[in-house]
């Protein structure tokens, strides 16, 4: 029932009171300093009148985490981060746990806090702009900050909405027999990317159903599309105009035509859309401008390889 401070330091006092509890005996200074000189592996730190466990040192490895982490904490948290510099404050041996799952940090948050749970979304492409550094633990696959302003917590802003998006990738066999993969190059002001065809939800449509819509809109395919298999799920942060901070979740399939020909492009260039092209799947993969698109279209690259989702 200790509880020692942010840099692990408990009162020799304290450690002395617990340890007579436990034997059930009277215990002083004296006998947790003789037991501490005799041991052959120094555990243990005392400086003055307090000590510490000694952790192995371990060289941290910087992570690249994804666009969004989750952190699991509560009201009274909060109130103390905004009292606190407006930033959640954690240190090198208690820094503050991220999950890449959102139902891992809710998970968390009920199991830690009862009856008063919240999961904060963090834009972590905001938050190393600020000079956070994200580590990521190999055992748990937890990432770790030792601070988060909360300025870089999405769902904290004022008019923070969530987007529903969707998506897709349409998919044939060339002539020599190897998978395509086709995206549309868009231009805007920042300049020229490669992109999935995608596009928001309209009320009462299946993420599947506006998939597809989107991808014949965008891509100006007449052709019927099917989904031949479901990649994933990707989220990120952004500023809709106005400022207004958004989280996106898109959902993101693979698609060829019901007939199985290979479908003629006429992209939307009233929405910056110039160009509609195949790839093979390692050069999608290479192409895909935005970083949040990157892992996931490696998704969809070992789905096609491998035969998991395309029908033949």
């Amino acid at each position: 029932g200790l509880e020692p401070d942010d840099d692990g330091w408990v009162s020799l006092e304290d450690i002395v009171r617990a340890a007579g509890r436990l034997m059930h005996r009277r215990v002083g200074e004296e006998d947790v300093r003789a037991v501490l000189d005799d041991s052959k592996v120094q555990r243990f730190q005392i400086e003055e009148d307090r000590i510490r466990a000694v952790r192995e040192k371990r060289k941290r490895t910087r992570a690249s985490p994804p666009d969004i982490l989750y952190h699991a904490t509560n009201t009274e948290m909060l109130e103390k981060a905004r009292s606190n510099g407006q930033q959640l404050k954690g240190s090198s041996r208690r820094p503050l746990y991220l999950s890449s799952q959102e139902p891992s940090a809710w998970r968390v948050a009920h199991t830690r806090y009862g009856e008063d749970p919240q999961v904060l979304y963090v834009d972590t492409t905001r938050a190393r702009r600020h000079g956070v550094r994200f580590f990521k633990n190999r055992r748990t696959g937890l990432y770790t900050a030792e601070r988060l302003p909360l300025s870089d917590v999405l769902n904290l802003q004022p008019k923070f909405a969530e987007q529903q998006s969707a998506g897709g990738i349409p998919i044939m066999r060339g002539d020599d027999g190897a998978w395509r993969m086709a995206l549309i190059k868009v231009t805007r002001r920042s300049g020229v990317t490669w992109e999935v065809a995608k596009g928001k939800l309209e009320p009462g449509e299946t993420p599947e159903s506006a998939g597809i819509r989107e991808v014949r809109e965008e891509m100006g395919i007449d052709s019927e599309l099917v989904v031949t298999g479901y990649v994933g799920l990707i989220r990120y942060g952004f500023l809709a105009p106005g400022g207004l901070p958004r989280l996106k979740s898109v959902y993101l399939y693979l698609m060829q035509t019901a007939d199985g020909s290979v479908p003629e492009f006429t992209p939307r260039e009233a929405e910056g859309i110039g160009e509609v092209q195949w790839f093979t799947p390692d050069d999608a993969c290479r192409a895909v401008t935005h970083s949040s698109l990157k892992p996931i279209m490696k998704v969809a690259r070992d789905m096609v390889e491998v035969g998991e989702s395309p029908e033949e």
